[in-house]
């Protein structure tokens, strides 16, 4: 069975009872940025095809979402995710449901953090278990394909080889290229990479993905437009839910979105659209600030 396809401001959210490190960090100082490759997310999932194996520690925000499935068993690797809180992971609506599945309860999920090498059992790999899911209420196919998950313990900072990555700024303009990464197909009837990928894909006004989309899937301010458009390269199976991440001024990544959906596997003149980040920030805030004040009320006792 196949797996589905604030920038210059602290990366957690109102409220958080500490500062847990400064965001977007890599931790691999000496990376190269890679040339001639792209991304291309297909309609349930995407692989990052002729892509660059990324050094190892270069983005310890990516996460590896494992699954448990209730039928088939233990899959392994099903979607990717990004850390971008002690306890919370952001990923794709669709990795959890969709025309083909309904996978929400979090028993079935594993975020593996720290991961590299998919073969290999790391030192620097975390393996914590998924508490709760949220899938957006709105999310339907192509539109509001986002979820968070949370953790059922946080990052600590003795694990300081994870690191969270930046969220976006509103309004803030995106830079031409930015970086998509996973563990998808490297080839279009490949199997899942064993380590980590990267590619580097240039980033496209909306008008680019309405126009070869409208007919099928109206694209929305809460779309984000990426890829190259000569076919050369891919996204497939494996990559749905991780990040589109661009580097800042001063040298820290920021989310800029979440890999959804395309059409096909590098398909000529189709570009690529992701879960826009800034948009759903909102969302993503209130989220987590009812669950913590779920958490505190469950465990206020009274007399």
């Amino acid at each position: 069975m196949q797996p589905p396809k604030r920038v210059n401001a602290s990366c957690y959210l109102t409220g958080s009872p500490r500062d847990f490190r400064k965001c977007g960090v890599s931790r691999n100082l000496n990376r190269r940025e890679p040339r001639n490759v792209v991304a291309i997310p297909t309609p349930w999932t995407g692989r990052i095809i002729s892509g660059k194996e990324s050094p190892k520690g270069a983005w310890p925000w990516q996460v590896s979402l494992q699954l448990l499935h209730p039928k088939f068993g233990f899959i392994g690797h099903w979607c990717g995710g990004v850390l971008i809180y002690p306890q919370w992971i952001l990923t794709a609506a669709h990795c959890i449901h969709n025309d083909l599945f309904n996978l929400p309860l979090a028993a079935l999920w594993t975020a593996v953090l720290g991961e590299w090498d998919r073969n290999v059992e790391e030192d620097t790999e975390i393996r914590i278990p998924v508490d709760r899911i949220f899938v957006h209420e709105s999310f339907n196919n192509y539109q509001h394909d986002i979820a968070l998950m949370k953790l059922s313990r946080s990052v600590t900072t003795k694990e300081d080889h994870l690191q969270a990555i930046c969220l976006p700024g509103a309004n803030k303009p995106l830079p031409r290229v930015c970086i998509a990464t996973g563990w998808g197909h490297t080839k279009t009837r490949g199997s899942l990479a064993s380590r980590l990928m990267e590619a580097r894909i240039p980033v496209h006004d909306n008008k680019a993905c309405q126009a070869k989309y409208s007919g099928s899937v109206p694209i929305r301010a809460n779309h984000l437009c990426a890829g190259h458009l000569d076919g050369s390269t891919g996204t497939c199976v494996g990559d749905s839910g991780g990040p589109l991440q661009c580097s800042e001024k001063d040298g820290r990544w920021s989310l800029a979105g979440i890999t959804s959906f395309g059409s096909g596997c590098a398909k000529l003149g189709y570009p690529d659209v992701y879960t826009r980040l800034s948009f759903y920030m909102p969302w993503i805030e209130n989220k987590i600030n009812n669950s913590r004040l779920t958490n505190e009320l469950s465990n206020f006792s009274t007399v």
